[in-house]
């Protein structure tokens, strides 16, 4: 139809320009001319209705094409200033924006995303960031579908296919383009980070054709969170991990000589929200002896600071909990009291693992950028010790003999988490060890790691791995997990376990 409009407008000028010498113009030309605008006002009208229809088509599409809330999504690694490279930002359509790691931070780092339900999907597309000057380009990366590993994947531009119920996936980042792959030691040696700009989730709509899911992420907001108190370490137990979508990191309570029943939260936002309902994994989630072992609460309060706020009961369960309030609050801060627990069968600290709250349209969570402070803290000390070689960074050893064969690779965080892998093959027992948690620096030369070991068997790993999302199952036949503590010794190219944990790293 453009084009209809083009030549007929050049007729028009043709037309008139013939024309410009004449006294007169005769009546034939007049009818001609007349007769080519009401064409071209005709042909205007039609573009215009043609438009008007594909914007509704578009907008039809919008809103007509199947959607997921995100239920949890954090990076186990993410580069600063951290409002810049967020994981939310593979959903929001923009190659422009991405997620990154710190820098020097590949192999053993990764992307995790949940759902509130689980949804079929058809493929994952994921487009990793190229190699530049200020980017290293992954290689190769693994996916956890529902904990399940995959085989590793060569980072490529074609979907890959799933075609399976998913309630969560991690993206595991395997190798990078100048990576050793067989040496010990440090294994991605580079000073730049990594990343990933988009994840393109397809599914099959209703008409039978395939679509991307339009994801729905969980929205970060402004402002701080006070405790009553808090155990120590701090950085261990901050209050900030009660938004940081990772369940198994948790805030708890610092009077460890009386129950939490008293305690409180308090939540202030830059800017006033409205909340209808919120969604709480109450207790420990780290594992189902840390949740047992610790206190939960079964009865709250909640409310803003100037009123008498409603009670809630909370289920004695590692399910997350949706929390309709009695009455929609409004404000910029609001209080959570602890009013009753259910006694642990260890300690008396009340813990909870994550919240978000609705606002009617969205999940939203706070962000106090509190974890980039203590990230910098944590640099700062790497930098003056012999850690500086080794913080953000996968270590990995392997050893072959006649009767004995390991690989193992450690990577401690600096934003306070680390992970290890251990699997051994010895007098024909196979066996893979998996530890994460926390860490925090006892001195110059030495650190202490606590939180969760899984001793798990080959035949074991279809049915349950660490990136599941979802509580283990606990029969002693397929895991045994317990938590544990290790004091790790450094110096300038050796790491070593005090309990015998694992093989000396030398890098």
């Amino acid at each position: 139809m453009k084009k209809s409009v083009l030549l007929l407008s050049a007729l028009a000028v043709l037309s008139v320009t013939l024309s410009c010498g004449e006294e007169e113009t005769s009546k034939s030309q007049v009818n001609e001319e007349q007769m080519i605008e009401e064409q071209i006002e005709e042909d205007q009208m039609d573009e215009e209705q043609v438009n008007a229809e594909e914007e509704n088509t578009e907008e039809t599409v919008l809103v007509d094409a199947p959607s997921a809330f995100l239920e949890l999504c954090y990076a186990t690694s993410i580069n600063m200033p951290e409002s810049s490279f967020y994981p939310e930002n593979v959903f929001d359509n923009n190659p422009d924006t991405y997620w990154a790691t710190m820098p020097g931070a590949a192999p053993d780092e990764g992307l995790f995303f949940s759902f509130e339900e689980p949804v079929i999907i058809n493929a994952i597309k994921i487009d990793v960031l190229p190699g530049s000057s200020s980017i290293e380009e992954i290689t190769y990366y693994q996916l956890y579908i529902n904990g399940s590993e995959s085989t590793i994947c060569r980072a490529v531009e074609e979907p890959i296919s799933i075609n399976a119920w998913v309630k969560s996936i991690f993206v595991r980042i395997d190798a990078t383009d100048s990576m050793e792959f067989l040496a010990n030691g440090i294994r991605y040696a580079g000073s730049l980070p990594v990343g990933i700009s988009e994840i393109t989730l397809l599914v099959i709509n209703e008409e039978g054709n395939e679509v991307p899911l339009q994801v729905q992420p969980i929205r970060r907001i402004n402002g701080h969170v006070q405790a009553s108190s808090c155990l120590e370490p701090i950085e261990a137990y901050h209050p900030d991990f009660l938004f940081d979508s990772r369940s198994e990191f948790a805030w708890n309570d610092g009077n460890q000589a009386s129950s939490g029943e008293g305690e409180s939260l308090t939540f202030f936002f830059d800017q006033a929200q409205r909340i209808e309902k919120f969604k709480i994994w109450n207790g420990y989630h780290r594992s189902q002896t840390h949740f047992s072992q610790n206190e939960r609460a079964s009865m709250i309060s909640f409310g803003t600071e100037s009123e008498n706020a409603p009670v809630y009961r909370l289920a004695d369960t590692m399910e997350p909990l949706v929390i309709t309030l009695n009455t929609p609050l409004e404000g910029r801060s609001f209080v959570m009291d602890i009013l009753e627990i259910h006694d642990g069968a260890m300690y008396n600290d009340v813990v909870i693992s994550e919240l978000q709250f609705f606002n009617g349209e969205e999940w939203f969570v706070l962000d106090s950028g509190g974890s980039e402070t203590r990230k910098r803290d944590v640099l700062n000390w790497a930098h003056n010790t012999y850690a500086d070689a080794f913080i953000d960074k996968q270590i990995f050893a392997s050893l072959s003999t006649g009767w004995d064969d390991y690989t193992q690779t450690l990577v401690l965080r600096s934003n306070g988490s680390f992970i290890l892998w251990k699997h051994r093959e010895q007098d024909g027992d196979e066996e893979i060890i998996y530890a994460d948690g926390n860490w925090q620096i006892i001195d110059d030369n030495a650190v202490k790691i606590f939180g969760r070991l899984h001793r798990i068997g080959r035949y074991s790993q279809a049915s349950y791995d660490p990136y599941s999302g979802v509580r283990p199952d606990q029969s002693p036949d397929l895991d045994r997990v317990s938590i544990f503590n290790d004091i790790l010794q450094f110096d300038s190219c050796r790491i070593s376990s005090e309990s015998g944990l694992f093989e000396d790293f030398e890098f």
